[in-house]
């Protein structure tokens, strides 16, 4: 199973999302954007933050998901993986995202940037024990549903 984790830093988004999409690290089909094109999502991001006169602060949440090097996933996988996890998970609504799975490592692992700034509603970003821990069973409920349409395939 994954590991999520939440990792704080206080540099700007431009700098995140700009390493999360480094050729060195990543190649260009492993990058994804949710309400946002990650072509522009520093612009877009930016964009939100001066709409709502939010530029002061925390800049966004980082999120990673990581996989163990015994574990037996592809890079593509683990991005769909976490684009489902985005996806599903109600966490993220209103927010826009950039995200990028890492091939720079022994383990497979996919950076997920939030802005820290509601696009709908200027709300900042913000999230409970309760919810994190949903969020993380989430990502095992995908991996598991994942996990059992590759045992019905091998079993055809």
């Amino acid at each position: 199973m994954a590991i999520i984790k939440v990792v704080n830093s206080k540099a700007s988004i431009a700098h995140a999302i700009n390493y999360i999409t480094k050729a060195v690290k990543t190649d260009i089909r492993l990058i994804g954007g949710f309400n946002c094109n990650p072509q522009t999502a520093i612009t877009e991001m930016k964009a939100t933050k001066n709409a709502w006169r939010k530029t002061d602060g925390r800049q966004y949440k980082h999120f990673i998901q990581s996989f163990s090097p015994d574990e037996e996933i592809t890079l593509d996988e683990a991005n769909q993986i976490a684009k489902e996890l985005i996806n599903q998970s109600n966490l993220f609504s209103g927010y826009e995202i950039c995200y990028a799975t890492h091939k720079d490592r022994e383990h497979i692992h996919t950076h997920i940037i939030v802005n820290s700034v509601s696009f709908e509603d200027g709300h900042k970003f913000n999230y409970s024990n309760y919810q994190l821990q949903k969020f993380k069973n989430l990502s095992d409920e995908i991996l598991r549903n994942i996990i059992n349409l590759s045992v019905r395939k091998i079993k055809k």
